[in-house]
Parts: structure tokens; sequence; C-alpha cells
């Protein structure tokens, strides 16, 4: 669509025009940009509005001096329901009706001024599960804040980041008459691509906001530029009016000194935006995370575009309902055998562990498939993450039972996040009854940062102190000092991160981790020979194997995604260049090759490697195990000749 139809409006917004076409381009984040210039983190910043309007003015006409064509009101939390959460008990239209009065003093004549508002409900309760009570109340919530808005002149309306289509009806339905004839966008903020929430595919939840009132439909927040261009790829841009893109600057996570920060940069954003402007969406601005810097590039970027024939090469993530597979299981009594220790298996031969994730949903065939097919391979431990990035995962333990049925042996990832010491305990009493010995002890993402933002995360201890409480129960000693009657077995494992400012700092971190009960050490991935050969050489005298991650890229998206977005990962120059240069067709083949090449080096420094499966690719770690097993055998015939055939 390449016609601006909102020029055609009664209320047209302001718009900008380059060389693919029109834009109207909102202004950033209010939020977070505040705590960069000194708000605590945890003040609800619509109160400035009454308190501190000189610093939201600032605000505002710092990104219109970036270049914005709307700026949207500092309003977003400004309902009752959630000032109240806060504890405040301000006047509801005097303070939505002042965010009005300075957004339109900072904007002029220079752009158009949007009300902001965010579901009520703060994203903590499903949309599908409302009663019919709790729909009236958040109507009448969203109809009071939509007349102060609208009552002090807004030139239209965002209804942002709305997890839930079910929730977002609701408002549509409350402030549609409110508004006449203003434009109303509505930006859904899905958890996981392509689908909301509440269950609803995309494409169809647009479509049920189009034909409930809005002029203007999209996605913002916290999937990301690359996760709303992978959603627009897959639900697709029709002519049935404008769409819009509002991401946060990149993936949210907690920096080194447990600070909260995004991934990502100006350029990848503004080169990310460009490639959504490009399928069709018009309507563009930054969430969470970014600044007048990055609406600054996003201009830019869109006044120097050339027109392409954009991405179809490179396939977008589909998320679709999984065939139900029945698998069976045979029933097993008493106590399962007890695992082989990794630890034992790097003093015999070179140690591959493979990590393969757990499922979202409840067909593991594909699951039990690509393990059975990388223990055939020659991986000697198959590993599992415990709902990384706070995602919901089938649990695994689950799993790891099943792989012990099949004579796999399973390394269970065991996080300080979703269990208190009662839950953790017993969680872990629970391994040691099925017999799997292996564990990784982290810390684990906050859930705040995950698909249940509402979920509590419990970090009753560190992940140093959970390596001390069960070397503890190895002693026979559970966490309140009682006996155990017998001790656990487990071989404890712990993660180390490379990818920091502070080297020297992470590795002294590792020393205490070992000296705290850790086992054996696994790298997050490293994609950089020289970075490598400093991991070497820092944990020479360590005490422990380390197992250096490796993962194969399939894509050049996949290989910038990782290396902007992913916390604790940085590609190499030569990794990104030679993922760039090939053509998509030949990425996947080319991310092997890096892969290999890592994996020989790796095993001339280190007793053994943990490859990470992308994407449930296990014939890319397949391969790359069997690589691993015929150079560990070329090693061993080199050894061998050097010492004369004795060893």
């Amino acid at each position: 669509m390449s016609d601006a139809v909102w020029r055609q409006w009664r209320r047209p917004p302001r718009d900008v025009e380059g060389p693919l076409g029109a834009y109207v381009l909102f202004d950033g984040a209010m939020s977070t940009y505040m705590h960069q210039l000194g708000v605590p983190i945890g003040t609800p910043v619509e109160q400035l509005n009454l308190t501190s309007p000189d610093l939201v003015a600032r605000v505002h006409r710092r990104y219109v001096e970036a270049g914005c064509t709307v700026v949207q009101t500092n309003t977003f939390m400004g309902n009752r329901l959630a000032l109240e959460r806060h504890g405040l008990h301000v006047d509801v239209l005097g303070l939505n009706r002042r965010g009005v009065e300075i957004a339109r003093s900072a904007a002029r004549d220079q752009a158009s001024v949007y009300g902001t508002m965010g579901p009520a409900m703060g994203g903590y309760r499903y949309g599908a599960l409302l009663q019919d009570e709790e729909r009236d109340v958040l109507a009448r919530v969203y109809a009071e804040q939509a007349e102060a808005l609208v009552g002090a002149g807004i030139d239209g309306l965002v209804l942002e980041t709305f997890p839930d289509l079910e929730e977002a009806l609701v408002a549509i339905a409350a402030v549609r008459p409110i508004l006449g004839d203003l434009p109303l966008v509505v930006n859904l903020s899905p958890e996981e691509i392509g689908v909301t929430r509440d269950g609803v595919p995309l494409a169809h939840a647009f479509r049920r906001i189009r034909e409930a009132g809005a002029d203007v439909v999209g996605v913002n927040c916290r999937l990301g530029p690359y996760g709303i261009l992978r959603s627009y790829e897959q639900a697709g841009v029709t002519a049935d009016g404008p769409y819009a893109a509002v991401p946060n600057a990149g993936i949210l996570q907690r920096s080194e000194g447990d600070e909260i920060a995004y991934t990502g940069d100006t350029e990848d954003f503004s080169r990310l935006m460009l490639r959504i402007a490009q399928l069709g969406v018009q309507w563009l601005g930054g969430c969470c995370g970014t600044t007048p810097e990055y609406i600054r590039a996003l201009r830019d970027a869109l006044m120097r575009a050339e027109r392409t024939s954009g991405d179809a090469d490179v396939p977008a993530h589909v998320h679709a309902a999984s065939r139900r597979t029945t698998v069976a299981v045979e029933s097993g009594a008493g106590v399962y055998h007890d695992g082989m220790s990794v630890v034992d298996i790097a003093k015999e031969r070179k140690a591959i562990v493979v990590e393969l994730d757990p499922p979202k949903h409840l067909s593991i065939g594909r699951f039990l498939e690509g393990a059975e097919a990388l223990a055939r391979a020659g991986a000697d431990l198959i590993t599992m993450a415990d709902n990384s990035l706070g995602s919901v995962r089938v649990s695994n333990m689950a799993l790891a039972s099943l792989l012990k049925q099949r004579d796999i042996e399973p390394l269970v990832h065991v996080t300080c996040r979703d269990r208190n010491l009662i839950g953790q305990q017993s969680h872990l009493m629970g391994l040691a009854v099925l017999g799997i010995r292996n564990v990784l002890l982290v810390t684990g993402d906050p859930s705040r940062y995950g698909e249940l933002p509402g979920a509590t995360s419990v970090y009753d201890v560190s992940s140093m102190d959970l390596t001390k409480m069960v070397r503890r129960l190895n002693e026979g000693i559970g966490f309140s000092g009682q006996p155990l009657k017998q001790p656990s077995r487990f071989v404890i494992g712990t993660a180390f991160n490379p990818h920091v400012h502070n080297f020297h700092k992470a590795v002294e971190r590792l020393k205490r981790k070992v000296e705290a009960g850790a086992d054996f050490v696994m790298t997050q991935p490293v994609f950089n020979a020289d970075l490598m050969e400093a991991i070497a050489e820092a944990t020479r005298d360590l005490g422990v194997p380390v197992f250096v991650g490796i993962m194969p890229l399939t894509s050049v998206r996949n290989a910038e995604f990782l290396h902007h977005q992913v916390p604790g990962i940085r590609l190499s120059d030569e990794a990104l260049r030679r993922m760039r240069e090939t053509s998509p067709e030949e990425a996947p083949a080319v991310g092997e090759a890096i892969a290999r090449e890592l994996v020989e080096m790796a095993l001339q420094r280190f007793p053994g490697i943990y490859l990470v499966t992308p994407f449930l690719r296990y014939d890319m770690t397949a391969r790359l195990t069997l690589h691993a097993r015929t150079l560990e055998a070329r090693l061993v015939a080199e050894a061998h000749g050097r010492n004369g055939g004795a060893f």
C-alpha cells in the first residue's frame, strides 16, 4: 500500500514523504527515557504532568526536533486503576488534560498530538478471563480517560501495549463513541510472534480490531524490531488500512551492574524498521528503550531508502498449533539408575553436550526425535533449559525422565527464578530419585521480561548460594539441616558469560562459583576465535572442566539478531561478514561451516563442547556432533603418532 489513505481523513495526522512513500512517525519512549534523565525507576511518570511539566515538555520537544510527526501524550498509565495501583489518588481528568496541554505546547505546529492509553489491567489479567463485572469497570475507566483527552483537544487516540485481543476490544468499544471522527490507532503487544496472549492469530486479531472501529492497527513494545518484523512477515500487510510498528529498542536485559537495559542500537533499529516499512507498514515509531536518537535515525533511514524486493527469501518463524502426537511411555518402578557424570566422561574422551529446547506446547514428538538423532550422532548428554527467557515450556524434568527411559543421558538446567526453597529442594530431590545427576544451576531471566510478566520471580537465593546448598544435598543434608537418609549424587554445573565489558571480573566470579562447589562450567555461545582463546587461557587453572558453547547460525537475520538483540552474545566481525555475504539458500551451510571451525578450535583447547541447537534444527547439531567425533579420532591418532604408538 503506497498511498497515504489517512490524508483523506477529516483530521489527518502530520506525516513525512520519503522515496518509498509517506509515513507517520511517532515519537519514542517516555518512561524509560525519563529514567535516563534521572527520574527514579518505579516512578509513575504520568504524575510528572502535574509535578514536573517542564521536564515532560522538554522530552516532547526533543522528539519533535528529532523528526517525529506525531507526539503522544504522557498518559499511558493515566487511568484510574493504574494510578490507584501506585497509591496515587489524583485528579485523573486534570492529569490527562494537563498531559495534552504540555504535548501541544511542545509540538506547536510541527507535529500532531495523539492521546495515549494503555491497558488498565496493566497486562496482569488475561483478557479471555474477564468477567462481565470487570468488563463494565474497564469500560468506565477507559471512557473516563478518553473523555478527558478528547476534551483537551487531541488530534487522535492511541490504544497501545495490549497483550490480549479481548481487553483491546473492551477499550475500543468504550472509546470509539467518544472519539467521533478522530482517528483511532490500536497496537497489540503479543508475547509470541504471530499470536496474541489470548491465543488469537495476529492477522485475525487485526481484522477484529478494524471491525470494532480502529483506523490503524499495529504491534508495539515487547517483541522488539526483529519480532515485529517477523510478525508482519507472517500476518501479512493487506490493503484494508494503515498498519503501525512501534517496537522497543531491543530485548530487555539485566546488565552487569544489575541495571535494566535494552539490546540493539540506533543503526540496527533503523535498519530493521526500514525492512518493516518495505513490507507496507507506514506508521512507525519507538517504544521502551528508544530515545530521540532512535527516531532521528529512523527518519534518516526512511529518507535515504531505496525500493527493494524485501526479504522474502528469509523465511519467517511461523507460530502454529502443532498436531497432537501420542508418545508411548513405559512405566518404571523404583529409582532409575544413576546417570553418567559429565565430568567423568570428560576425563575419558571429549565430552559433547547438546542443548535441545523443550517445546512450548504439548507435542513432544519432534523433541524426542531430535534427542534420539543427537544420541546416535555421538552426543553424550542432552541439556534442556528451565523456561529460558521466562517462556513457559514443558518441564525439563519430565522430558529428562523420558530421555532416561530411552537410555539418553539428560543434563537439566535449574533456575532460581521459579521456585522458593521448599519447591527447589523438592524439585532437586525428584531429580535425584529419577537418577538425573547432571544439573546446571542458573539465576534465570526475570519473569517480567517473559510471556507472563505478572508472574512472581522468586529468587530466594542466588545461583552461587544454590550451588552451596546442592553441595549440602550431596552430603545428605537438606536445606533446613535435616538429614536425607542418603546423599544425592549431583554433578553441579555453573554458567559463564564471557561477553561482558569486564572479562577479568567475570572470571573472578566464576572462580568463586567453583569454590562454592561447581564441578563443571558451560559458557554462552562463542563466535570469536580470540575470545575462545581468552577463555581457555583464563580458565586453564580453574580445576574443573569447561565446555565452551558453540551455536550454528542459520541465516544473516539470525546472526544479526544474536549479535544485536540477545543478552550475552557477540559475534565476531568475520562471522558477521561471512553471513552477510552469502545467499539465503547457502546461509545455513555457511553458519555450519563457521561452527565446524570453532568446534575444531575448541576440541584442541577444552575437554568438551556445548552445542546449542537453533530453532530445534537438530540436523545441524547432529552433523556438528559427528564432525566433532571425527576430529576427536584424528586428534587421538595424531597424539598416538607423536608418542610412538604408546600412551
